[in-house]
């Protein structure tokens, strides 16, 4: 709660950033892309693309652990990330669908599905880009299209509200907002909570990440202890 506080995941305090006097700045490329020029005035940008699939996941970690000179620690992160995403469930034909006031839904080249599918969770196939969609028709006609066994939806708060997929007729599964959307240490973890709720026949997926807020210290990232 102590941490200077620069801005939000899409705005930028560009004063309080000039106070800290950075030698580098680093964004999410492109959800962060229009703060590159007016950042740049303080110091170099380095903008990471949004990754495509989990070898590019580990990429950006070791990327990060080389500017750092963490290089071991990032490839001894980037490792266990890896072995906690095991094949551990069989399901085929699930669909995510990302509500960020749009509805998003990742394609099959996406870290999202590329996450998926190594567990044992299979994405639909089609989805040649990432979909952004402003109405439910326009998500109803992915749903149909694609005719998923199952639909993740990632809601828009912390909470299970079932108002907000009432009118999606296929099974469902809930999961609070800011956990498949995220890529960090965080996502296998959330991943498992998944897939136990999943096997529970449960409509909402408990206790993530993002409900927790563990810190890096807390025993909730034992596994990478």
């Amino acid at each position: 709660m102590k941490t200077v506080k620069i801005g939000s995941f899409t705005t930028a305090n560009i004063e309080a950033i000039k106070k800290l006097n950075p030698d580098l700045i680093i964004l999410s490329y492109p959800v962060q892309g229009r703060l590159v020029e007016p950042l740049s005035n303080i110091a170099p940008v380095l903008a990471i693309p949004m990754p495509v699939n989990l070898n590019a996941i580990v990429a950006s970690f070791e990327m990060v652990g080389e500017l750092l000179d963490l290089d071991e620690e990032a490839r001894r992160v980037a490792g266990i990330y890896m072995d906690l995403l095991k094949h551990s469930i069989d399901l085929e034909r699930a669909l995510v669908v990302l509500s960020l006031g749009d509805y998003v839904i990742p394609c099959e080249a996406s870290y999202i599905a590329s996450a998926l599918d190594r567990v044992g969770i299979r994405y639909v196939k089609g989805l040649k880009c990432v979909e952004l969609i402003t109405n439910r028709d326009g998500v109803l006609s992915i749903i149909n299209k694609t005719d998923p066994q199952l639909v993740i939806y990632e809601s828009k708060t912390k909470e299970y509200r079932t108002q907000e997929t009432g009118w999606i007729s296929k099974p469902l599964i809930h999961t609070p907002n800011d956990v498949l959307a995220h890529f960090g240490p965080s996502l296998p973890l959330d991943i498992q909570l998944l897939i136990n709720a999943i096997r529970n026949g449960e409509k909402f997926v408990r206790d993530t990440s993002s409900v927790t807020r563990p810190s890096l210290g807390d025993p909730w990232y034992r596994p990478y202890s």
